[in-house]
């Protein structure tokens, strides 16, 4: 996967992991489909803000992906 320059905006497909406690159904990781904007980008994972703040305030809505759960990254 070729790394992504900070502040790309892309769209990533990737699975996530679910829990069911206490069940006998037969789970599975879900499809799940991420935007935002590249924060860093390493060979572990892929950390996006999903929301930037415009002005000084440094607050941000971030999301950290493990590389290894990501199925597709597109530029957006």
């Amino acid at each position: 996967m070729k790394r992504l320059k900070k502040n790309t905006r892309v769209l990533v497909c990737w699975y996530d992991i679910v829990a069911d406690l206490h069940t006998e159904t037969d789970i599975e990781p879900i499809l799940a489909h991420s935007v935002g904007w590249v924060d860093s980008h390493t060979k572990k994972y892929l950390r996006l803000f999903t929301t930037k703040y415009i002005g000084d305030i440094k607050t941000a809505d971030k999301i950290v992906i493990p590389c290894g759960c990501i199925e597709s990254i597109e530029e957006i």
